[in-house]
C-alpha cells in the first residue's frame, strides 16, 4: 500500500488529539463532495453531514483547505488499498487487470468522480500542487506495486523496465476510468484492458532447449 500520511504536516498547530471528530468530518466531506460535488463542500454543509457544530471544523483544521486536501489523501489511501488486495492475486495478468478495474466498477459513481474533482481543486492552487503530484506519485507506485508483484510471481519478461510499465498502468486506468464515467456504454473496458494484456504479453524466461536431448 502506498504511503500517503506523510504529505503534508497540518498548518494548524493548535489542533488536538482526534478523538474521532476529525475522521467524522473528513469522512462527512468526501460523502457531501461525492454526492453534491466539491462546490457544495461548504463548512456548513460538512458539518450538517457531521451533525457537529459549524465551528469544530476549526478545532480540527487551519481551514477548508486543509479539510479537503484530508479529503484526497483519505481517498487515495482507500483506493491504494483496495486495489492492491484486488490486483495481488493470480498469475494471469489481465485478470489482476480486471480484478483491479472491479473495484472501481462497483464503487459508487459519485465516489469514483470524487478524485477528479479533488485533483483539478489542487491544482488550481499553488499551494496545493503538491498534494496533486503526491495522488499521482501514489497511482504510479500502485501501478508498478501491481507489475512488479506479478513478475515476481510468474518471472514474466516485459517490453520495457517495471517503472515504466507502472507509469504505463497508471495513466491507461486514469483514463480509462475518466471515460468510463463519462460515456460507460461506449467505452469497452475489457478490450482495453485485454490489448494493455497483448502488448505486455509474457515471455516465458529464457530456458535451455531440450527438445533434441536423448
Amino acid at each position: 500500500m502506498c504511503d500517503t500520511g506523510a504529505v503534508v504536516e497540518t498548518r494548524n498547530p493548535s489542533r488536538r488529539r482526534d478523538d474521532g471528530r476529525r475522521t467524522q468530518l473528513i469522512q462527512a466531506a468526501a460523502r457531501v463532495i461525492a454526492r453534491d460535488g466539491i462546490a457544495a463542500a461548504t463548512i456548513r454543509r460538512i458539518t450538517e453531514e457531521a451533525g457537529v457544530p459549524g465551528g469544530l471544523v476549526h478545532y480540527w483544521f487551519a481551514d477548508k483547505d486543509e479539510l479537503l486536501q484530508e479529503v484526497l489523501l483519505a481517498d487515495l489511501d482507500t483506493i491504494s488499498t483496495a486495489v492492491t488486495e484486488a490486483a495481488d492475486t493470480g498469475d494471469d495478468l489481465l485478470d489482476r487487470l480486471r480484478a483491479a478495474f472491479h473495484v472501481i466498477e462497483q464503487d459508487d459513481r459519485g465516489r469514483q468522480i470524487l478524485p477528479y474533482e479533488m485533483t483539478t481543486w489542487a491544482l488550481r492552487k499553488p499551494e496545493f500542487v503538491h498534494v496533486a503530484r503526491k495522488q499521482y506519485a501514489a497511482y504510479r507506485a500502485l501501478g508498478t506495486e501491481t507489475i512488479s508483484s506479478w513478475v515476481n510471481a510468474t518471472g514474466a519478461q516485459l517490453p520495457a523496465d517495471v517503472p515504466v510499465v507502472g507509469q504505463f498502468i497508471t495513466a491507461l486506468f486514469d483514463g480509462l476510468v475518466l471515460a468510463w464515467l463519462a460515456d460507460p456504454d461506449n467505452t469497452d473496458v475489457d478490450a482495453v484492458l485485454r490489448l494493455a494484456h497483448d502488448l505486455m504479453k509474457p515471455s516465458a524466461p529464457d530456458t535451455p532447449d531440450t527438445s533434441d536431448a536423448s
